[in-house]
């Protein structure tokens, strides 16, 4: 027994021995849990993660009594950096705090100029987190290791990403200035003050989920993300434990290999792919690519699966992932990361799936040959009408966007659009104006189309969310030309969209690239913006006699306040049909709230509401349910 009030030094010494470059005896598994501890605990969010003691204690009687191998301590890692740059922080009661990011800290070179550089050891919570590492570090012998929010998605908090994209494009010069001070001025100061608070400390973990693919592209992670975590390190000593190791998206990357190099560059302990990937590129290759570099491994099990499924499904999906992790000469240099435990898991899900880890590590192993991830099981999925982010779930048939009967000056606006060029686009509508184009043909034959192609090559995997945006904002530039001519003759829209994000989630870039390509495809949308509740989505749909209401929730946490929205607009009386989608939602999980749809990217969402409001559709998607 430990001479420290918590025990967790087996699993430690197992975990520590695989990031040090050595070998274990059994598999030790991590995992991201606090909102359960929380809930399970009986506290609230706010009183959680404001008191240092509190949250430390709390979350460790959890994982002591769930049998955990290694502490989690995983606070709201994705703002106490922007919060102490002056963001302002929305609580909840059983979820994380979250950045207000209705608000943008950080426009320009003049918003860059008046801020400070804070000081860790008063700005914020900063303090705090330093404060509950010292006590985790008392109550169990770890020197647990700080979390930090990543240059690229810390400048995506204080800008705000849509604004943060369209800077890159337009002032590369002044995002790279501010990536600069970010890391100079706020994460390496905040990095080294954990240093100096635990001088046995070695690991500083960042956390990077929109920093990732397809998120931003592979030339963005090369020239704004991957250089600045490389001059974190420098600037906190050159620790190889300075990394940054939840990237996803692989099933995204052109070459995987060339992907997993520039993961390793960055995180040179360990290569680690978390579901959707993990599932979706196939355990065996992964571990094929690691077994060539001779590096450590860890697969991470999805939040969702942890979360909804059954004891048999996520002890499959455990033992798969440790029997092919464990396998080969460096075989011995893995661990399991169990992704999220959230607010909403059954406790019995995450016995379910600790029990699953020992039953493995004893030899217990009812599964053993499984093999259900990668092209095949992907395969599978398509063929039950699932995907992911819209890979492999690419429109059947052939597209008519590209027609070779439009006329030439509708072709040329078209190009400008796929291009991504705002300048031109709107300089051709109005040149067509001039040739005697009437507007509503310029719309429909210039203008909706090339977001059709749009949404297209992103289904397929072969554009990705900067680049909708640049097309978005380029049909919008034409759109702006023709908006004055459209009111005037009372040119009717397609439908009336109502969008909003539940109450309780603060992430919006789904949402609104659903909305981009709405507009896009000649719906009027009104976005109600993030944390939204059902008496406002109500309101708006009768006031502006919606056709459709779009629900998005990036969080497992906030998916059950689509059933309740749903549930309240059916006991009001209100006949709107709703869709939902969110990267944790499902077509189970729809059907399972009474949702009329579920799109799980931007241009099923738009095929979807086309048919909601009686539009033939261009095309049949795969990956739908009406």
């Amino acid at each position: 027994m430990s001479e420290y009030e918590y025990d967790f030094s087996k699993g430690v010494e197992q975990y520590k021995r695989i990031i040090n470059g050595g070998e274990a005896d059994w598999i030790p598994v991590t995992t991201q849990m606090a909102e359960f501890c929380m809930k399970y605990g009986g506290h609230n969010g706010h009183e959680f993660f404001s008191n240092p003691e509190l949250f430390v204690r709390g979350s460790l009687d959890v994982q002591q009594e769930m049998g955990f191998h290694v502490p989690d301590m995983v606070w709201d890692v994705y703002s106490v950096e922007a919060e102490a740059l002056g963001g302002n922080m929305a609580w909840f009661d059983e979820l994380y705090p979250a950045l207000d990011n209705t608000e943008v800290i950080i426009r320009d070179e003049k918003d860059l100029a008046r801020i400070k550089a804070p000081d860790p050891f008063k700005a914020g919570r900063m303090p705090w987190v330093l404060e509950a590492l010292q006590i985790c570090k008392e109550l169990t012998g770890y020197t647990h290791y700080i979390h930090y929010c990543s240059p690229i998605n810390l400048a995506a908090q204080v800008m705000q990403f849509e604004n943060l994209i369209m800077a890159m494009q337009e002032k590369p010069k002044f995002v790279h200035k501010l990536m600069d001070f970010l890391v100079e001025e706020v994460l390496a100061p905040y990095i080294n003050a954990y240093f100096k608070v635990l001088p046995d400390a070695d690991i500083a973990n960042g956390k990077d989920a929109v920093g990732s693919l397809p998120f931003i592209t592979e030339e963005i992670l090369a020239e704004f993300s991957v250089p600045y975590l490389l001059k974190l390190r420098k600037l906190c000593g050159d620790k190889p434990g300075v990394r940054s190791d939840n990237w996803w998206g692989d099933a995204f990357a052109a070459d995987l290999d060339k992907y997993w190099d520039v993961k390793l560059e960055v995180t040179p302990q360990y290569l680690k792919v978390q579901d959707p990937d993990c599932f979706r590129v196939g355990t065996e290759r992964i571990r094929e690519y690691a077994d060539s570099r001779g590096c450590a491994l860890s697969y991470g099990v999805g939040t969702l699966l942890l979360q909804v499924g059954t004891k048999e499904e996520i002890t499959k999906r455990i033992h798969e992932y440790m029997e092919v992790g464990s396998r080969g000469p460096h075989g011995k240099k893995f661990f399991l990361y169990l992704c999220s435990f959230s607010s909403q898991t059954p406790p019995e899900n995450v016995r379910a799936a600790i029990e699953a880890v020992n039953m493995f590590n004893r030899g217990e192993r009812p599964y053993e040959g499984l093999i259900d991830t990668g092209p095949d099981a992907v395969a599978a999925e398509m063929a039950g009408g699932k995907g992911f982010m819209g890979i492999g779930s690419k429109y059947s048939g052939v597209s008519e966007f590209r027609r070779e009967d439009r006329k030439q000056i509708f072709k040329d606006i078209y190009q400008t659009i796929m291009d991504f060029d705002e300048v031109l686009c709107p300089e051709l509508v109005a040149k067509a104006l001039e040739q005697g184009e009437k507007a509503p043909d310029i719309l429909d034959e210039a203008l909706i189309p090339p977001m059709g192609e749009i949404g297209d090559l992103f289904a397929s995997g072969e554009l990705f969310v900067p680049e909708m945006l640049l097309a978005a904002r380029a049909m919008k530039a034409g759109l702006e030309v023709l908006r004055p001519i459209l009111t005037k003759i009372q040119s009717k829209p397609k439908g009336v969209v109502v969008t909003a994000t539940v109450f309780g989630d603060l992430h919006d870039i789904g949402k609104n690239l659903v909305g981009m390509m709405l507009e896009g495809a000649g719906f009027k949308v009104v976005d109600l913006g993030v944390n939204t509740k059902a008496e406002d989505i109500i309101a708006t749909a009768r006031e502006v006699n919606a056709d459709v209401i779009g629900l998005s929730a990036l969080l497992t946490t906030t998916m059950p306040f689509m059933k309740l929205i749903i549930e309240q607009i059916k006991s009001e009386g209100l006949d709107v049909p709703v869709i939902v989608g969110g990267a944790p939602v499902t077509q189970d999980f729809a059907d399972s709230v009474g949702a009329n749809g579920y799109g799980d990217n931007a241009p099923i969402a738009v095929d979807i509401c086309k048919k909601l409001v009686g539009i033939a559709s261009d095309k049949q998607p795969i990956a739908e349910k009406v």
